[in-house]
C-alpha cells in the first residue's frame, strides 16, 4: 500500500513538473516569436482568439505573429519587436518614402525583389550597416521611434470609429468653428443668445480618430460640416496628430509616417514605394506630402502665420485672485521669447513630410506650455 501511494506521489511530482516546463517553453516561445518571424521571409503568420469581450486586438499580449503592423527583418532592415517603439528612424525622401538600398544577397550581382531594404540612419543622418540579412549590424547605432500615447492606435479599429462618432456627435450640432491656442478644433454654440464655446475636442482618442479621417478625407466625407468654416484640413491634422501625441518631448518625421501606416492613412491618391512590401507582400503605399488633394500643391507650413494672431493672457495670482498681467501676447511671441519652439526653423516655410512635422511638434509644445501653467489663458476670439 505504502509503495503504491509513493509511486503516485511520484508520478503527480513529474506530471507537474512537465506541465511547469511546458509553460515556460511556451512563455519562451512567446517571447522569441519575433525572431521567428524575422526568418520567415515577407509573411507573417499567427493566430489566436482572445477575449472576445475586450478591447485588445487579436495580437495584443505577446501574440505579435498576428500583429499587422510588423514584418519580419528580411524586409525591413531592422529588427521589428512587439511593440512600435522597437522602429527605427530611417532614410526617407521629401514625402516621406523609405528610400530602399539594395544587398546582393545571393551575390550574383544581380538585383531581386527581396533583396531591397528600407535604411535606418544613426544620430548624424548617416546609413548604418546591414548584414547579409539585410538586419542591422550594429542596433545600438539606430534610433529608435518612441510612440509613447500614440500607441492608442493599437486598438481595433472599431474604437477609433466609436471614438469619431462621439466627435461628430458635437461637431454636427455645431453652429460655427474656430481653432485654439494649439490649433484644435473648437465648436460654438448660441447659448442665451450668445454664441459661446461648447466643445474643444481635446480627446486623445477622438483627435486620433479625426486625424485618420481627415488624411484620407479631408471636408469630403464625415467632416463636411467643417467644409465652410475656412479651416485648413490638413493643418487641423497636424493638431489632431499634437493632440494625440505625448505633451512632453518632441514628434519627428518617422513617428509621423509610422502612425500613418499604422492606421492606413495613405488618402485618395497614395504614393507606391518600389521594391517595398508589407508582411503580406503588397506593395507598400505613403501619403503624399507633395500635393496634398491635387489642388494646393505640398503641404506648407508657417509658423508665424500660423500662432502671431492666437493671443494668451497672463495672469498674476495675488491673494487668492488672477490679476492680469499687461495685455494679451501672441502665442508666437510667447513661445519665440522663451526659445519653446524645439523644431528647425529659419523663418521661412516648411514644405512635404518636414513642413507636416514641423506643424504637429510645434502644436504639441505650445499645449505642453499652456497647459503647464495655470497662470496662463487662451483668448478665444469667435468666428464671424
Amino acid at each position: 500500500m505504502m509503495t503504491k501511494l509513493k509511486t503516485t506521489i511520484l508520478f503527480v511530482a513529474m506530471l507537474l513538473f512537465a506541465i511547469s516546463c511546458n509553460d515556460a517553453l511556451d512563455d519562451l516561445s512567446s517571447r522569441n516569436v519575433d525572431s521567428e518571424l524575422s526568418k520567415g521571409g515577407k509573411g507573417g503568420g499567427g493566430g489566436g482568439g482572445g477575449d472576445e469581450d475586450s478591447d485588445r486586438p487579436a495580437w495584443a499580449g505577446g501574440n505579435t505573429g498576428a500583429n499587422p503592423h510588423i514584418k519580419g527583418n528580411d524586409q525591413s532592415g531592422t529588427t521589428r519587436g512587439g511593440d512600435y517603439g522597437d522602429l527605427y528612424v530611417l532614410d526617407r525622401d521629401e514625402i516621406g518614402k523609405p528610400n530602399m538600398t539594395w544587398v546582393d544577397l545571393d551575390l550574383n550581382t544581380m538585383q531581386s525583389e527581396d533583396e531591397f531594404f528600407v535604411q535606418p540612419i544613426d544620430i548624424d543622418g548617416l546609413p548604418l550597416e546591414l548584414d547579409a540579412e539585410g538586419g542591422l549590424v550594429d542596433p545600438t547605432k539606430a534610433i529608435p521611434v518612441d510612440f509613447g500615447r500614440l500607441n492608442i492606435v493599437r486598438s481595433p479599429q472599431s474604437v477609433l470609429d466609436q471614438a469619431m462618432g462621439e466627435a461628430l456627435k458635437v461637431i454636427n450640432a455645431g453652429e460655427a468653428f474656430s481653432l485654439d491656442f494649439c490649433g484644435r478644433i473648437t465648436i460654438w454654440n448660441t447659448v442665451d443668445g450668445v454664441l459661446t464655446i461648447t466643445k474643444t475636442i481635446d480627446s486623445p482618442r477622438e483627435s486620433m480618430a479625426m486625424y485618420q479621417e481627415l488624411m484620407n478625407n479631408g471636408f469630403g466625407g464625415k467632416l463636411t460640416k467643417l467644409a465652410d468654416s475656412g479651416i485648413n484640413p490638413y493643418m487641423l491634422a497636424s493638431s489632431c496628430f499634437a493632440a494625440g501625441s505625448d505633451k512632453t518631448g518632441t514628434v519627428n518625421i518617422d513617428e509621423v509616417v509610422y502612425i500613418d501606416g499604422f492606421i492606413n492613412c495613405v488618402g485618395d491618391f497614395p504614393i507606391e514605394n518600389e521594391h517595398e512590401y508589407d508582411f503580406n507582400n503588397n506593395k507598400k503605399y505613403y501619403w503624399d506630402f507633395g500635393t496634398c488633394d491635387k489642388t494646393d500643391g505640398p503641404f506648407v507650413y508657417d509658423r508665424e502665420a500660423t500662432f502671431k494672431n492666437r493671443l494668451l493672457q497672463f495672469y498674476n495670482y495675488i491673494d487668492g485672485v488672477y490679476i492680469p498681467a499687461g495685455d494679451p501676447v501672441s502665442v508666437l511671441k510667447s513661445m519665440e521669447d522663451r526659445g519653446l519652439f524645439m523644431y528647425r526653423w529659419e523663418g521661412v516655410p516648411l514644405t512635404y513630410v518636414d513642413g507636416f512635422t514641423a506643424a504637429v511638434d510645434d502644436a504639441v509644445q505650445v499645449l505642453e506650455f499652456v497647459h503647464g501653467n495655470s497662470n496662463i489663458a487662451f483668448v478665444a476670439v469667435a468666428p464671424e
